[in-house]
């Protein structure tokens, strides 16, 4: 048999799950300042709640999701994203009917059938949030406001915001900046690439996502959705901009962002960092007014944000390293067993080696843990009721009482 991970897959192990911890654990203090609450959605889900979501057109559908069938036939899919299910949870749970606003934040891993790279795998972990109920610049400006305590609380600094608002789809807005798009992108088409081609047809905003060269080339000059916003949408962008100056929260205009899901509406933005080469976005967000209706429902303001813990690992600064411990060195078993348990009782972290090796091999082992203290239960101390205690990082030891010995672990280890 072939033991080997699924590619485009990783096992996070010791540092890497203390960084992700760390990562989750600010991101649940500052969003709960903010009066989110924790939800965990399943990781399997009807296909159809996110084809109806994200777009059949797009890659995610077309290419990248994880798609299987149960045994009645019914069609599932791992999830690639997490709005979604939070939308699917809302609507079945009927919370609005009962609150104005609702306000979730989701922590797990996504899938899609990616192509591997720094940064990104086809089991990815995302923070996500979503606001059910706003529908008000203030709300998105909420957000902003979130992400900075979030990097801040993180360290993480070296990241910039870019902007865009695609619109709504009334006829004057969204709809006349696609005709215009259109009429544009036609006069290129032997220029663009075949993926373009077909999205001219399909979704034209795609074609401003394409990262091909040549197709960014020419879009670069393409018509600008914030030129063809109607009189709501242009108000709602322009007030949002007055907030984001008003709070000093730096963004760049960037009239290519689009987002790669389709239920996106009026704001749009992505967090980037120079650090993490071509894949540089760390996540993004935005309105999503229309999503509920997609699904048949009554319609809902709302507007959320994802950030992707893979590439947050890569630039946030690592945590603290984990308190050293102690390590217990002996020969008569029961006593070693009886002087970790009660360390560990103490709440201090303590190992010791299962074989009592020779006093020189268990000392190696103390050196491999990383312990910071080692407690020597030898035939000296024993026979004098002691214990010795021997400090690594010091080089310095001595011999105390057992309840001496516990009270130096305690004030040196916690």
């Amino acid at each position: 048999m072939n033991l080997q991970i699924v590619k485009g897959m990783r096992d996070l192990v010791d540092q890497e799950v203390r960084v992700f911890a760390h990562l989750e654990e600010q991101a649940r203090k500052v969003f709960g300042l903010y009066g989110y609450q924790e939800l965990r959605t399943p990781i399997l889900e009807m296909a159809e709640l996110f084809v109806h979501a994200i777009g059949e057109e797009t890659d995610i559908v077309g290419k990248e999701m994880y798609l299987l069938e149960d045994k009645k036939g019914g069609k599932l899919a791992l999830r690639p994203e997490g709005t979604a299910p939070v939308v699917r949870f809302v609507a079945q749970s009927q919370v609005l009917k009962h609150q104005k606003q609702a306000k979730y934040f989701y922590l797990g891993p996504m899938f899609r059938y990616e192509r591997p790279q720094k940064g990104r795998f086809r089991q990815f972990h995302q923070i996500g949030v979503e606001c059910f109920g706003h529908d008000g610049a203030d709300g998105d400006l909420e957000l902003f406001l979130m992400l900075r305590q979030y990097f801040a609380a993180i360290a993480l600094t070296e990241v910039t915001f870019q902007l865009n608002s695609i619109g709504c789809p009334d006829p004057q807005c969204r709809p006349s900046y696609k005709a215009n798009l259109v009429s544009y992108l036609k006069e290129k088409k032997a220029e663009l690439c075949e993926d373009c081609n077909r999205r001219m047809e399909t979704n034209p905003l795609r074609v401003l996502d394409c990262k091909v060269a040549g197709c960014q080339g020419i879009t670069q000059a393409a018509p600008k959705s914030t030129e063809h916003l109607c009189s709501p949408c242009a108000n709602h962008f322009s007030e949002l901009q007055a907030l984001l100056a008003e709070h000093q929260i730096a963004y760049e205009l960037n009239h290519r962002l689009v987002r790669g899901l389709d239920y996106y509406s009026r704001t749009v933005f992505e967090v980037y960092s120079a650090n993490l080469g071509a894949q540089s976005a760390a996540g993004g967000g935005g309105r999503f007014d229309g999503l509920f209706a997609q699904y048949g429902e009554a319609p809902v303001p709302s507007i959320g944000f994802a950030l992707g813990l893979d590439r947050l690992a890569l630039l946030a600064p690592p945590p603290a390293p984990e308190a050293p411990g102690v390590f217990v060195i002996g020969f008569d078993r029961s006593l070693v067993a009886k002087w970790v348990a009660k360390v560990r009782e103490a709440g201090v972290k303590c190992s010791y080696d299962p074989g009592l090796a020779s006093m020189k091999s268990q000392f190696k082992q103390a050196d491999k843990a990383q312990a910071r203290l080692v407690v020597i239960l030898g035939e000296e101390e024993l026979l004098a009721g002691k214990v010795t205690v021997k400090d690594l990082s010091k080089g310095a030891q001595a011999t105390y009482s057992p309840e001496g010995a516990l009270n130096l672990i305690l004030e040196v280890l916690r």
